[in-house]
């Protein structure tokens, strides 16, 4: 049949400039070798840029076009699939981007096409290379030789959960059976914690437990030679224990602590809190309580000697009463003394405020009625957790200055990780009336200043209100024209 090529062996199509003409790296070439020959599940843990949806997705053309001898296994007329389940759509479609990319330049392969979508790649030799997102419903019932889970720690369902790793090996696993042993599995991912169906799987393929099974570790650089070694080394010094997952594919456990102490420890500055003027560029991170929890704020500016480098200038928290306001205008006048309290504090550092979504819409309006700026940042679970990984980078490389107050050093040195399958958050135990609210304000601030780089609120000494403009020390970069993104008018 002229729809059929001969067999070609993986790592030999790979080499061929007339099929799949890819230079593989050595790494590469050595874990393809064993999907070739090998057992018909394998589990990659491997770091990030390592290539895995790009040799995913030549196993899969591998399949699809190369071994024909699989086609016995099929009815006549049936199409036979490979089939790759990705965290999400966009993922899905870079897998199947990725195979099209490679048929379309192969001389021999390109004619063999019939339709190509975003989501699927159909052959005339009744074949098919499909993707979709994580969904144990998606393939059930398809006859697949080729089963591909990408990214597969991190698998998390809106309708499912995490739970959908599980459900979606059960679901279509089975799918492969009447290609026996000659069916592939491949379930790869950058690891993401301990207790996900990817970290169990690999562990016990690893340790021999699971019979036609062979689990692959590497590192980015074991894998990826063009990676520039400063590159990864500036990375590991800014977050290590990020960097241990990410690029060197460890799977860490939940639970330590979030913060390195000595890190904590090297950031600490033998003074007591800052008066304003002696660092420029104020924001004031807040973390509104009113009733059970203390309302919390941190001072964060800048060195102004090196603008790079973040000082904190005052923490400060505000007890809730003991006693429950027993009405609606007594409550009101607690939070106002409150608010009035940490407007005075903006104030006097000219500090543009940014808050969490706690009574944003009240606490917005009251500061911005006594002239301070303010944004909202909605504490979501993956913005809570990227605030509080900046706050990390800046401790890691020694560019936050710390002093010594003792709730927030507290706050920070209990601050725990945690892992699930598909998400990664930080934990922040109550110790008595402390619920880790200067040290989140802390992290607002320190995030705020992150994403909007250097940029001071001028201020005049009459009424104390804020002008939206900007002072541009020597050596400073401008910043952005006019007010600060999501402040708002300022009155």
């Amino acid at each position: 049949m002229r729809h059929l090529l001969p067999r070609v062996g993986l790592v030999e199509a790979c080499a061929d400039p007339a099929l799949f003409g890819v230079d593989l790296w050595p790494r590469q070439c050595d874990l393809l070798a064993t999907v070739e020959a090998g057992p018909r599940l394998h589990v990659w843990a491997l770091g990030r840029r390592s290539g895995k949806t790009t040799m995913a997705a030549m196993v899969a053309l591998w399949d699809c076009l190369l071994r024909p001898e699989l086609g016995a296994r099929v009815r006549p007329g049936e199409v036979r699939h490979a089939v790759a389940v990705a965290t999400n759509h966009r993922q899905a479609r870079l897998f199947v981007q990725a195979a099209r990319s490679i048929v379309e330049r192969s001389p021999l392969l390109a004619e063999l096409v019939e339709q190509a979508t975003e989501d699927e790649i159909t052959f005339v030799n009744g074949t098919a290379l499909s993707a979709f997102p994580c969904s144990s419903r998606g393939a059930r019932g398809w006859p697949i030789w080729t089963l591909v889970m990408d990214e597969a720690a991190h698998f998390l369902s809106e309708t499912e959960g995490p739970q959908v790793a599980e459900r979606v090996f059960e679901a279509l696993v089975p799918s492969t059976a009447q290609f026996g042993a000659a069916a592939r599995v491949i379930v790869c991912s950058t690891p993401f914690g301990v207790g996900s169906l990817f970290a169990t799987l690999f562990q016990r393929a690893w340790s021999g437990e699971l019979e036609d099974a062979l689990a692959q570790h590497a590192t980015t650089a074991e894998m990826n030679p063009t990676i520039d070694p400063g590159f990864l080394e500036l990375d590991r010094q800014r977050d290590p224990e990020s960097f241990r997952a990410e690029f060197e594919a460890e799977f860490l456990a939940g639970g330590a602590a979030f913060l390195d102490p000595g890190r904590i420890a090297d950031a600490l500055a033998d003074r007591a809190e800052l008066a304003p003027g002696q660092v420029v560029d104020c924001v004031a991170g807040l973390d509104p309580a009113f009733s059970s929890d203390p309302f919390g704020l941190a001072i964060v500016g800048r060195d102004p000697a090196d603008c790079r480098r973040l000082v904190l200038a005052l923490a400060q928290r505000w007890r809730p009463p003991r006693r429950r306001a027993g009405s609606f205008e007594e409550r009101r006048t607690i939070e106002d003394a409150v608010l009035d309290e940490v407007a005075e504090v903006c104030r006097r550092y000219r500090a543009r405020a940014v808050t969490d979504q706690f009574a944003a819409p009240a606490v917005v309006s009251y500061l911005r009625q006594r002239g301070v700026a303010v944004r909202v940042e909605p504490m979501t679970a993956q913005a809570k957790t990227q605030a509080y990984v900046e706050l990390r980078a800046r401790l890691n490389t020694s560019s936050l200055e710390l002093y010594e107050e003792s709730v927030l050093l507290g706050e920070l040195r209990r601050l725990r990780s945690r892992y699930a399958a598909g998400r990664a958050s930080v934990v922040s135990p109550r110790a008595g009336d402390s619920h880790g609210d200067i040290a989140q304000a802390l992290a607002l601030a320190v995030f705020e200043h992150d994403r909007f780089g250097p940029r001071l609120i001028e201020g005049d000494d009459g009424e104390g209100s804020f002008l939206a403009g900007e002072v541009v020390p020597a050596g400073w970069s401008a910043g952005l024209d006019g007010p600060m993104p999501g402040y708002g008018a300022v009155l």
